[in-house]
């Protein structure tokens, strides 16, 4: 059954730029009624002020009490949420020869409990509605540790982990559950890397991906799938082999 999203009521974080903003517009463009969270209130009304079928809610989404105050007020304008895609986070990367609990700790904080907090804020209200989706935003490499990105594939490996435990008790509940583990995507975020990022795809390319498998309710989605498929593949290996592959990732300068 395709899930239509016109009428629905959908939050969306991160919608400041990138995936988040993309998808936001994309499904305002199918009819839902759709509300917007980031912590750059000044990019929300650039991307979002001239388009009535967004509302901005802006805020820091790893406070527990913003997320409630987001949920209370999409309660209050519009009576109920249907869906909710947690697509807010962050990405950094570790020096492991000056190792540092603090870049574990900022993405754990920024990528993993800001969801867990908007699930916890969000939950009263999907457990209401009829047509109940949740959607999280993981990573391909929450399937495979890569080099230097240990802490942000902690992050996304802990939401893939989450989101696959939500999907099975929750649907006796009638409750959705989808997550989304992309490759490289041109985006803000990934503008800043300085290393290759083998098939890259458009904002375009990849809201257009996810929407459509958002409509089929596809369970993992992930794209694009040259690069997916291969870290997959990687990840059933012995754990040797496939480090011993990985291994040719790393710069020799780091070595």
């Amino acid at each position: 059954m395709i899930y239509d999203f016109k009428g629905k009521n959908v939050w969306v974080t991160g919608a400041s730029s990138g995936i988040g903003m993309g998808l936001a517009n994309q499904l305002a463009e199918k009819g839902a009624t759709v509300f917007v969270s980031a912590r750059n209130v000044d990019k929300l009304n650039e991307n979002f002020a001239d388009n009535a079928s967004v509302t901005i809610l802006s805020g820091d989404l790893t406070s527990a009490d913003v997320n409630k105050k987001i949920a209370a007020q999409i309660k209050a304008s519009a009576g109920g949420l249907d869906c909710v895609i947690f697509n807010a986070g962050t990405a950094e990367y570790v020096d492991v020869y000056n190792f540092s609990a603090a870049p574990f700790e900022r993405m754990i904080e920024a990528n993993y409990f800001s969801m867990v907090r908007g699930i916890e804020a969000a939950m009263p209200l999907i457990k209401e509605s009829k047509n109940a989706y949740l959607v999280g935003m993981s990573s391909s490499v929450s399937w495979q540790g890569l080099p230097s990105g240990q802490a942000y594939s902690a992050s996304k490996a802990a939401i893939r982990n989450l989101f696959q435990g939500l999907k099975i008790e929750l649907a006796p509940k009638d409750i959705a559950v989808s997550w989304i583990c992309p490759g490289f995507v041109k985006t803000p975020l990934t503008d800043k890397n300085t290393f290759d990022m083998p098939f890259r795809v458009s904002i375009e390319e990849a809201t257009d991906t996810i929407v459509k498998h958002l409509e089929k309710q596809t369970t993992e989605i992930h794209f694009p799938k040259r690069f997916t498929y291969f870290l997959k593949i990687v990840s059933y290996l012995p754990a040797g082999l496939a480090a011993k592959i990985l291994s040719k990732t790393v710069p020799e300068s780091s070595l």
